[in-house]
């Protein structure tokens, strides 16, 4: 079975078997031990991982955008229609076996409805997109928590200051602390130790898991090969 993925048709790759309806998942020696198939459960993990976050974040950017500046709302917007729409997509998603999938559209575990403008890459991510990816993901987390503590000062200092509303942001703070906590540790109690985009710098799956999808997948584990893997 021949693949048309999310680039350039003529970048045509064979189907990994995360999207070939006829692999033997029954027989597999690795069922189980990786969230290697789509189901909608799975997704709703994630985002029930990472809602608690983005409801605490969006709370605070419009307390400051009505008390202080919604510039930094605009800028949070436009970092995630950069970052997931354009750049995560390319250094951190692009290499899954998720994005193997033919069409434009890509249905996945967590950047699930992203366009696919980028080909898939079998190989594993270099050391820029594991930079990339980690910075914008602290971005992602922390940004909304320093503009919370920076509109703080600035409304203490408002002579109309309300005190109720100081402590709501001192709230949100703490919350927004623990809602970044609580996203990691579900990633890496419950996604990453099962994840198959496996170069990720969150992937926890153990390497023989690996190996045993990568032997199931002859395209990706010739990338991975020229990129310097090794089978120990």
């Amino acid at each position: 079975m021949i693949l048309k993925t999310g680039g350039s048709e003529s970048q045509n790759q064979e189907v990994t078997c995360t999207w070939d309806e006829n692999s033997d998942c029954k027989n597999c020696s690795i069922t189980g031990k990786l969230d290697c198939k789509w189901e909608k459960h799975l997704l709703l993990r994630f985002y029930k991982g990472a809602g608690p976050l983005m409801v605490f974040a969006t709370i605070g950017f419009l307390i400051i955008g009505l008390y202080v500046s919604w510039i930094p709302a605009f800028i949070y917007v436009g970092f995630w229609i950069f970052f997931f729409g354009f750049f995560e997509i390319k250094v951190l998603c692009s290499h899954c076996p998720y994005y193997a999938e033919e069409g434009r559209v890509l249905h996945c575990l967590a950047n699930h409805g992203t366009i696919k403008i980028w080909s898939y890459n079998p190989s594993p991510l270099n050391r820029f997109e594991k930079f990339g990816f980690l910075a914008g993901a602290v971005f992602f987390v922390f940004f909304p928590v320093l503009v919370e503590i920076y509109g703080l000062t600035k409304i203490n200092q408002l002579s109309t200051r309300s005190d109720l509303l100081i402590y709501v942001l001192l709230g949100l703070i703490l919350l927004g602390i623990i809602g970044g906590i609580f996203f990691f540790y579900v990633l890496q109690k419950n996604i990453c130790p099962k994840c198959v985009n496996f170069s990720c710098p969150l992937n926890k799956v153990p390497k023989k898991i690996v190996n045993a999808y990568l032997e199931l997948n002859p395209i990706m584990k010739k990338a991975w090969i020229d990129s310097g893997y090794q089978f120990d």
